[in-house]
């Protein structure tokens, strides 16, 4: 699957006033997927224009690139009006590169950028992008938001045995709500369309309130699918149960069948019997 994001984990954020780059960015357009500031994620790079830019690039120590998610994964070759209007700056840590000339990369998401305007397409694109500040919140609203946060998604971490046990600590230890919002939006099922959504939210508060709303609707099919789950469990178990003691009755009923036998054998010569008009001697005897 190219330029498709296979799992996200997380790092501790860089301090964003440390990241440095231009107002010009080369752009990795990606399908089926959105990386999230802080977040760390595979890609796999196969589109001619990609596996160029990487070529490009690979030699310099840990470049930035903009990462930006497009609208329809089927098309080849995306223009801007086939990204969406936010992405992020994503430092390359890895880039392995496969004897079938594509690439798999390691990119860890910075900060969110919006893409200005495209500078050329050739050979690979490239775009002036800005910077978009976050605005700070930390007031009681948006910690009791977060508190709520933190809750379902531990519910949620709580039903699914294939996340890493270590998820619930990392939920407690970003304090920050805004990279708390975009840690658990980084992980959930939701459609690129509504994690772009969230990725173009720049206030802290509504950004919680969305991934509030998406988590709840993940935690609910959660729950279900684990009710239903119960039940197909249930229902098996009960069906081995009515198995396992029609087999003892078959059993029990051949063993009583063997006697019923005997019994009817009796029954067949008492009639034979009755039948030849024997003198009451005889049938006395008989």
């Amino acid at each position: 699957m190219s330029d498709e994001e296979e799992t996200i984990a997380s790092i501790p954020p860089p301090d964003t006033g440390e990241i440095e780059f231009g107002s010009e960015l080369p752009v990795l357009p990606i399908r089926n997927a959105v990386l999230f500031p802080a977040a760390v994620a595979p890609f796999d790079v196969g589109r001619e224009k990609s596996v160029a830019l990487v070529e490009d690039i690979e030699n310099l120590d840990q470049p930035i690139i903009a990462i930006v998610a497009q609208r329809d994964p089927s098309t080849d070759d995306p223009d801007q009006s086939d990204l969406y209007p936010v992405g992020v700056a994503a430092r390359v840590l890895k880039a392995l590169k496969h004897s079938s000339g594509n690439y798999s990369l390691i990119l860890q998401g910075l900060v969110r950028i919006r893409l200005e305007q495209m500078v050329t397409s050739e050979p690979y694109i490239r775009a002036r992008v800005s910077r978009l500040e976050e605005p700070a919140a930390e007031d009681v609203e948006s910690e009791a938001l977060a508190m709520s946060l933190r809750d379902i998604a531990k519910q949620v971490i709580q039903l699914m045995p294939e996340l890493p046990r270590e998820a619930g600590s990392l939920i407690d230890s970003i304090q920050e709500h805004g990279q708390l919002a975009d840690l658990v939006a980084a992980n959930l099922d939701a459609p690129v369309e509504e994690k772009s959504q969230l990725l173009e939210t720049l206030d802290a508060k509504e950004r919680i309130r969305k991934v509030l709303r998406l988590l709840t609707r993940q935690l609910e099919i959660l729950k279900m699918r684990e009710r239903i789950n119960s039940q197909i469990k249930e229902e098996m178990g009960k069906n081995q149960r009515e198995y396992v003691l029609r087999q003892q009755l078959k059993a029990i009923k051949e063993e009583l069948g063997e006697e019923e036998g005997d019994q009817g054998d009796l029954d067949v010569l008492e009639e034979r019997l009755a039948k030849a008009n024997l003198p009451s001697e005889a049938d006395k005897v008989a």
